[in-house]
């Protein structure tokens, strides 16, 4: 061993049988071979580390595909973080790839930096700037090949299982996602020390996988040692409890596809359509929703915020990466901020009293109701109060729009006459809401304004012996 260099060849107490290593080498070329990893005419872009695990995959697919003809290239990063270390590991990599022949692309990038521009964690950025660079350098039909070992996935479940994970987050990491493949998930860290004893494989180790700053380290130290002490075979106990879920969570999540998609509408999703969802799939409906517009990490808490809105019917949800999930009548909208925030195409629509269908899906309806209903309802229901107009006035509207640049509006009873934009403000409406208050028109003039009742002229009075309720369903 070097420990100026940090490289070694890992020594075992009994040398490694040639049956043991072809016992892993085995399961490795299940696992590829069962999700159909490496499909004929693809290549391989490894993810380069210089660790154990990260050593033992790329020997292993140089040596698989030399006999299928599929190339390989190795990728580096240098994430800016660990100083000379970081320098040692990279001259590591390019060293062994040079020796053996094999392309090996570097990036030096600063993580820290892009880090707070961007405004993630350390971790979370280090994750998107890999990967960002692994697809940067991978051709349409190739695939990238990361080191995820049994002994991460482990990790990984228990990580997620002390944040309060459901399902999706206890199936662990998925073998394949996309162009991502991870050919190492049957073998642990031990067998992958035991692979690289045998081929003799010099490797790294990195100071921070010591620190006890971090969580996983945490894990992986006291709590995986801890539960081996009640089952030895804790890391296969996990593989197959991971199996089991990710079929569980497939199905679930396909049923979620099938029902996200009949409930598309007009840039949203029909509400009544997704509250009919169990509670599991709808959980994945609004996952698979989000993730359409957002690559942000969302948690439980904040699916569970979106489903609350479902469930009650109105309300607006901003989830993580600053995503703004919206019910406007019967549908569901779910956009970026800055894009929530824009006042969409304007739209206006013939009024029909008895049935008016609006461009999001909604239907409007206008009831008549007598003197007497309309005031003992209004003691029990405040709503109705804006939702009510003086039926006698029903014939001048002659549209149902949306707001426009300049729109003033005379609430009944207030004697001023204000912009929307100042009145939205005062009421302090979501932007989104804002864009599809509905309102009905008279002659250039604001007759009713959802969520602010009627104007002078159509209000209901004292006098009022007509009433209608306007309802938008």
């Amino acid at each position: 061993m070097n420990k100026e260099s940090g490289d070694f060849a890992p020594m075992e107490s009994e040398p490694v049988s040639p049956e043991k290593i072809q016992h892993i080498q085995k399961k490795i070329e299940r696992v590829i071979a069962e999700w159909n990893m490496l499909p004929e005419g693809c290549g391989v872009v490894v993810g380069l580390s210089g660790g154990a695990d990260s050593m033992a995959l790329a020997h292993f697919l140089f040596q698989y595909g030399k006999a299928r003809h599929i190339p390989l290239t190795a990728a580096h990063i240098n994430h800016g973080i660990r100083g000379a270390e970081a320098d040692r590991d990279e001259q590591f990599v390019s060293d062994w790839c040079k020796k053996n022949q094999i392309p090996c692309k570097v990036l030096h990038a600063d993580v820290p930096k892009l880090a707070r521009e961007r405004g993630m964690g350390l971790e979370e950025c280090g994750r998107a700037v890999r990967y960002e660079f692994f697809r940067s350098i991978c051709g349409k039909n190739d695939r990238i090949a990361t080191a995820h070992t049994l002994s991460d996935q482990a990790e990984t479940v228990l990580m997620n299982l002390a944040k309060g994970a459901g399902t999706h987050g206890l199936r662990g990491i998925p073998p394949v996602r996309g162009q991502i493949v991870r050919p190492l998930l049957a073998v642990t860290r031990a067998e992958v020390e035991a692979y690289c004893a045998y081929y003799q494989l010099s490797y790294v180790t990195d100071s921070t996988n010591d620190s006890e700053e971090y969580a996983r380290n945490k894990i992986r130290h006291s709590v995986i040692p801890a539960l081996k002490e009640i089952n030895p075979s804790f890391e296969s106990a996990v593989a197959g409890m991971t199996r089991h879920l990710s079929q569980d969570d497939f199905y679930l999540s396909e049923l979620a596809r099938e029902s996200l998609s009949k409930a598309q509408y007009h840039g949203g999703y029909r509400v009544s359509l997704l509250r009919r969802l169990p509670q599991p799939v709808l959980a994945r409906a609004v996952m698979q929703a989000i993730s359409a517009v957002s690559s942000a990490r969302q948690s439980s808490g904040n699916i569970e915020a979106v489903m609350e809105i479902l469930r009650s019917g109105f309300g607006s949800v901003t989830a993580a990466g600053g995503i703004q999930c919206t019910i406007q009548g019967n549908t569901l909208f779910i956009a970026p901020q800055s894009a929530a925030g824009k006042m969409p195409e304007h739209w206006c629509v013939p009024f029909c009293a008895e049935r008016t269908v609006l461009p999001d899906g909604r239907v409007l309806s206008v009831v008549p109701i007598s003197r007497k209903e309309y005031e003992n309802r209004l003691k029990f229901n405040n709503l109705l109060f804006n939702n009510a107009i003086n039926y006698d006035t029903i014939f001048k509207i002659t549209s149902v729009r949306n707001r426009s640049n300049g729109d003033v509006f005379r609430p009944a009873g207030r004697g001023v006459t204000k912009t929307l934009k100042k009145l939205f403000n005062e009421a302090r409406l979501e932007p989104m809401l804002r864009s599809n208050a509905v309102i009905l028109e008279s002659g250039g003039t604001i007759a009713w304004l959802e969520g602010f009742g009627a104007g002078e002229g159509f209000c209901i009075t004292d006098k009022t012996q007509n009433i209608a309720e306007i309802i938008i369903v």
